[in-house]
């Protein structure tokens, strides 16, 4: 007897429930599951009496008793609402009954994360019903989970297009469907074309289907062609949503991006590779990885910022815990301007001294400022806590909770310790799988920390941060003293980073020190490998001053490994990245000081090679594309930049170009020209050949000047 496995495949919140869409073997069913989501009222107990009373002439109210972070175990009033009156209800009766002490919580949990949380399921996940509830039907947090039922389209539409931008008014010529490795095309009238999609993809029974441009402009075209013809367009499996505002523009980390409202499909999920950072970076494997570890419908997972999805870690861990989820985040931070000095320094940086150094061994910290969360027990509520007392954190003197384990901590524990298994599995198997996973889980653990300061957080505070940051410089000042205890020479360390030498140290030596180190911290440490050369570069404005993190070099067995320059640049013309590669490549081939003369001849005879290509016009435009993000509106610029040039022009043609948003542009003589109305090959040599120089100068130059460094 075959049995065969139910997966969930998609959760959509309505009204009176939730509607759940589950694959069947060779069927994608949809089912209606009667449920709503929990919003929380505290106050006195008179006044939850009478809010009581009022409300449950409409609500299904209860009385129960839950967590507030302080305060211990609190009576709340439990009311059933549906989504789409859960921010209404919550900020009505907070504006009447605020002023007598009634608070709302678990106003902003999205009810189809609640659904997960509340039964214990996760996205993909194999399931059975049982009394009409849905049950996971294998552990939650397999690592080994299998995806393979998945069918996973890429479509592709190309445009009877009059001019340089697509527009809604151009035709549909042709549409294109790649599954399995194979490709089916559609031709003919455009009425035909797109009736023939809607069937296609129905008969494929495609489950994913990644677009590029599809929340931004594709999918919404398909949807007006549709119109036009006078024909139904069905693009999921069953009538697709309305369409959503054009999206809008947020700061991350100093840097500005524009994401598109998603164009969600019904049955289906639909990616937009442009506008999934998840999926750009990681692909269909680390995007389906983090939407079931944060418990959020995979469509919600690609559009969600790194910081909503650890955010739904945290509402996970709050909810699982009967912790009231607040709707204010963190707590205000008052110090004075000495206490402010002493604690807010940020993480431990020992600079280097810019040249070529050989035999140099690295020891990598696996997360570390997420570890130290972890170990010490760091979140909002538990730093300065009010039952307890004393000096835990070095250098502030803050101290932590020793009753309650925090709320980010128990959130970071399990990427934390997921990652540090798909590390290990990748190391064992080569299994690209495995990587995309742990690389998918790394960006929710780099986000946990600078999340835990973030003013909007609801289990952050600054005093947290602060506490981190001191915990990891003492952890790297202790690192470096065993390290020199031990006979090796810190060349530079940076954050969670170490850079050693020792003249005659070998790779075990390397190897056997970070296993100590990690014996002594109690912290998991890397051994990255052991550097044939690497070279550390100075700055250009300033000669002789250290550059940090801008680094690149070989290690023994080859691997080749770069920091911070022009290659690494999402702005840099991929000819410049291709130069810079191919000399890197070069200076590699040397296994001692005195072959790196040699090299450096070549790598000259490389530069002049590319230098050429340009001037003579031996390149196509493809590699003389630049892309840059504008950081505001175009009106709001007063210098005359060549990538903001390009974004006037789109404008100018009608294309709406918001902040956050990449222009790729050619330089020309007069300044920058978007790719999308490039008509002629021209473009201005001496931009690109400056370029090409700097690029050049970067590699070569520490060679040059440096030549030997240590050992």
């Amino acid at each position: 007897m075959v049995v065969v496995e139910i997966y969930l495949l998609d959760v959509v919140s309505v009204d009176d429930g939730v509607v759940v869409w589950v694959r069947d073997g060779n069927h994608v069913l949809k089912d209606f599951v009667r449920w709503r989501p929990r919003l929380f009222f505290t106050g006195p107990r008179e006044t939850l009496a009478e809010l009581e009373k009022m409300l449950s002439e409409r609500y299904v109210v209860g009385k129960t008793v839950k967590k507030m972070l302080g305060k211990g175990s609190v009576d709340v009033l439990e009311v059933e609402t549906p989504p789409s009156e859960k921010r209404f209800l919550a900020d009505f009766v907070e504006e009447r009954w605020s002023h007598r002490g009634i608070r709302a919580f678990n106003v902003d949990v999205p009810a189809s994360q609640e659904f997960l949380y509340r039964f214990d399921l996760a996205p993909l996940i194999a399931v059975k019903k049982i009394d009409g509830v849905y049950k996971a039907a294998e552990p939650v947090d397999n690592l080994f989970y299998d995806v393979s039922f998945l069918r996973v389209a890429f479509l592709d539409v190309i445009l009877d297009s009059a001019g340089p931008l697509p527009r809604f008014s151009d035709r549909v010529k042709t549409a294109r469907i790649s599954i399995d490795g194979e490709e089916v095309v559609l031709e003919g009238g455009e009425d035909s074309v797109l009736t023939g999609l809607e069937k296609l993809l129905d008969e494929l029974d495609v489950d994913v289907v990644v677009t590029k441009g599809g929340d931004s402009f594709l999918m919404s075209y398909l949807r007006y062609r549709a119109k036009v013809n006078g024909v139904g367009l069905r693009l999921g499996r069953e009538k697709d949503a309305p369409a959503r505002n054009r999206g809008f523009s947020y700061t991350s980390y100093g840097r500005v991006y524009h994401s598109f409202a998603g164009y969600k499909l019904r049955g289906r999920l639909h990616i937009d590779a442009d506008n999934s950072m998840l999926y750009r970076e990681t692909g269909l494997d680390g995007l389906l990885e983090v939407s079931r570890v944060v418990r959020v419908p995979v469509q919600d997972t690609a559009r969600y910022t790194i910081g909503r999805c650890m955010t739904s870690l945290q509402y996970h861990q709050a909810f699982i815990n009967d912790v009231l989820i607040p709707a204010d985040g963190g707590r205000p931070f008052c110090a004075t301007g000495a206490e402010l000095m002493n604690a807010d320094r940020g993480g431990w940086i020992l600079d280097h001294r810019p040249g070529v150094y050989w035999n140099v061994g690295e020891i990598d910290f696996h997360s570390l400022y997420p570890m130290l969360m972890m170990k010490h027990n760091i979140s909002g509520e538990t730093v300065n806590c009010r039952c307890c007392s004393g000096n835990h954190v070095p250098e502030i003197g803050y101290h932590v909770c020793r009753r309650w384990r925090g709320i980010v901590p128990r959130a970071v524990e399990k990427p934390l310790k997921r990652r540090l298994e798909y590390k290990k599995l990748y190391q064992q198997t080569g299994n690209k799988v495995f990587k995309a996973r742990s690389d998918a889980l790394k960006w929710i653990l780099v986000t946990s920390f600078g999340y835990l300061g973030y003013k909007k957080a609801k289990f952050g505070s600054r005093e947290a941060h602060l506490a981190v940051c001191a915990l990891a410089r003492d952890t790297l000042l202790k690192s470096v003293k065993l390290a020199e205890e031990n006979g090796f020479k810190v060349l530079h360390g940076i954050v969670d980073c170490l850079w050693i030498w020792r003249e005659d140290a070998s790779e075990e030596d390397y190897r056997k020190f970070s296993e100590r180190l990690e014996k002594a911290l109690g912290l998991p440490v890397g051994y990255e490998g052991t550097f044939r050369w690497i070279a550390f570069l100075e700055s250009r404005t300033i000669p002789g001053r250290p550059v940090n993190n801008r680094y690149f070099g070989v290690y023994a067995d080859g691997r080749i490994k770069c920091r911070g320059i022009e290659s690494r640049r999402r702005d840099t013309p991929p000819i410049v990245k291709k130069m810079q590669t191919e000399l890197i490549e070069k200076l590699a081939e040397a296994h001692s000081p005195g072959e790196l003369e040699q090299r450096t001849q070549e790598c000259r005879k490389i530069y002049e090679k590319y230098l050429k290509m340009v001037y003579v016009g031996e390149i196509g435009l493809e590699w003389l594309t630049v892309r840059r993000s504008l950081s505001a509106p175009t009106s709001s610029y007063e210098k005359k930049l060549k990538h903001v040039d390009a974004a006037k022009m789109l404008e100018e043609m009608g294309a709406v170009v918001s902040p956050g948003q990449t222009v790729s542009y050619v330089v020309k003589k007069r300044g920058g020209t978007p790719v999308e109305l490039l008509r002629s090959g021209d473009y201005d040599p001496d931009y690109y050949a400056e370029f090409l120089r700097r690029g050049y100068e970067t590699v070569v130059s520490p060679f040059l000047l440096h030549l030997g460094g240590c050992g």
